[in-house]
């Protein structure tokens, strides 16, 4: 999303080896920093960014050894709030996982 022609807000679908974590994944991606882990370790928050894994039934025939992740990060000032950001990420890996990117 941009806003007067800055990113706001930026999702991201992203394939990675299927035996990466959360939090290597997020080792990639700004606004990651400082996150915690579920205690399933499928997602990592911050306040300003998250990723989460897909379960092990999202597969692609495009891409067989890997996972797809769901990396969220939020670019505006002052608009950390790790609560939101876990939600978020929760629903959005969620929509990933019923979307055709699984099939």
């Amino acid at each position: 999303m941009i806003i007067d022609g800055d990113i706001a807000v930026r999702q991201i679908q992203t394939w990675w080896g299927n035996r990466e974590s959360a939090a290597t994944v997020a080792d990639a991606y700004d606004k990651t920093e400082n996150g915690r882990v579920t205690d399933d370790d499928r997602y990592l928050y911050s306040g300003t960014g998250g990723v989460g894994k897909t379960t092990e039934s999202c597969k692609s025939a495009k891409h067989p050894d890997q996972d797809l992740y769901g990396v969220i990060q939020v670019f505006t000032q002052d608009r950390a709030d790790p609560d939101a950001m876990k939600k978020l990420i929760m629903s959005y890996t969620k929509a990933l996982e019923d979307s055709s990117a699984c099939r």
